[in-house]
């Protein structure tokens, strides 16, 4: 009959762009993906695994479950991503890189958004979200009371907060982080799924009072690594302007306008002010967020710091990608802050440059690693991450 392993010539092998592609987009080093690539080859010579191969894999991370069948259909066509039903090796390992513990949280969410996302529209409906709800208590082995029910609509009504009857992205992460009840149940993947509550990193309360506490001073200090003279200053500026200590989004415009280089600035700063507002949804920014807002656009912040922040400002839809839409309106912005002629220079053109370079796998999207990636092109990240703010 011969022999029925392929011979090592014969084995599908890593390329350069594939492992540079790899390195880029998860934290293994160059050796873990060598070592990971010869021993899937092991268990799979022909480069790929079948379900009943995905299965044996992961059941056992999953026996403490009562029903982990369904979970494990949806896991394997969720990794499948180009629905060949099989999984190769970058399928595979992507999903290890985002289960390891140190995994960024958010992009673990993010990543559970999309695999409970069942028609693919980047919204999960109520009906959905019951379905889902459903779901992980059945694979849990526990009944779904009509009292459970009731709750969880309510949380769902709760969390849409522009009332469209659907979850977006960012709308389901806050749900989840709420409710860590139910992510641990929605998330049984993740061996993990407590990384999302850290109370000695949360962020005090900065509401009306008329003095910054020294907690509050620390807590800044930390994430400007403005001085506390500076901060104090920025304070006594902000809570002269503004008494109520939150600022309106036309008066954060206002206010945001007289540190940038443009009396044209208006619609690059409701971006900066969405990018906060995606976040707590009151239609407010207090003093904390503020800060932070000059921090990112001062020569204080690193270049790594500023696209790191401005990545959640420029994903204007919170799904974790930025599109060429999206990119449109950013250049866009950006133009017309830095007083460029639109009729003389191609929007279009520029925006479509940006995303030939930054979308590296040619997916139509650029995805945070692919955003990060700029840092390799100073004139680009200059352009898109700009410092206005001078601090001496």
């Amino acid at each position: 009959m011969g022999n029925i392993h392929l011979g090592r010539n014969e084995r599908p092998e890593l390329t350069e762009r594939e492992i540079t592609y790899i390195t880029l987009h998860t934290n293994f080093s160059r050796k873990q993906i060598n070592d990971f690539h010869v021993r899937f080859l092991t268990y799979y010579p022909r480069g790929y695994a079948t379900f009943d191969q995905f299965c044996d894999l992961y059941s056992n991370e999953l026996k403490h479950l009562c029903h982990s069948r369904p979970l494990l259909e949806r896991l394997f066509n969720h990794i499948d991503t180009d629905k060949n039903g099989r999984l190769n090796f970058k399928e595979i390992l992507f999903f290890k890189a985002l289960s390891l513990p140190e995994a960024d949280p958010d992009e673990k969410l993010r990543w559970v958004f999309f695999l409970y996302d069942s028609n693919e529209d980047r919204q999960i409906d109520i009906d959905e979200f019951l379905d889902l709800c459903y779901l992980i208590y059945h694979i849990h082995g526990r009944l779904l009371t009509n009292r459970r029910i009731n709750e969880l609509k309510a949380l769902f009504n709760k969390h849409d907060q522009d009332e469209n009857g659907q979850l977006n992205c960012q709308e389901f992460i806050a749900l989840c982080k709420q409710c860590t009840d139910l992510l641990e149940l929605i998330a049984p993947m993740f061996s993990n799924t407590k990384w999302n509550i850290n109370k000695e990193e949360e962020a005090p309360d900065f509401g009306t009072a008329n003095e910054l506490t020294a907690i509050q001073i620390d807590y800044l200090i930390k994430r400007t690594k403005f001085t506390r003279e500076q901060i104090l200053r920025y304070y006594q500026t902000f809570r002269t302007r503004c008494h109520s200590g939150c600022l309106t989004k036309s008066e954060f415009v206002e206010f945001y306008q007289q540190l940038l280089p443009s009396a044209s600035s208006d619609i690059y700063s409701e971006f900066i002010f969405r990018a906060f507002d995606n976040l707590s949804k009151d239609g407010y920014i207090q003093f904390d967020e503020f800060l932070l807002a000059i921090y990112i656009h001062s020569n204080s912040s690193t270049p790594r710091e500023k696209l790191e922040w401005l990545y959640n400002a420029y994903d204007c839809d919170g799904d974790g990608t930025i599109d060429y839409n999206e990119v449109y309106q950013i250049v866009h912005a950006l133009f017309i802050l830095y007083g460029i002629d639109c009729e003389r220079h191609s929007v279009s053109y520029v925006a479509y440059e940006i995303m030939a370079v930054l979308d590296l796998n040619n997916d139509d999207k650029i995805s945070r690693q692919e955003f990060m990636n700029m840092l390799k092109d100073k004139e680009l990240t200059s352009f898109l991450a700009p410092s206005f703010v001078k601090q001496k």
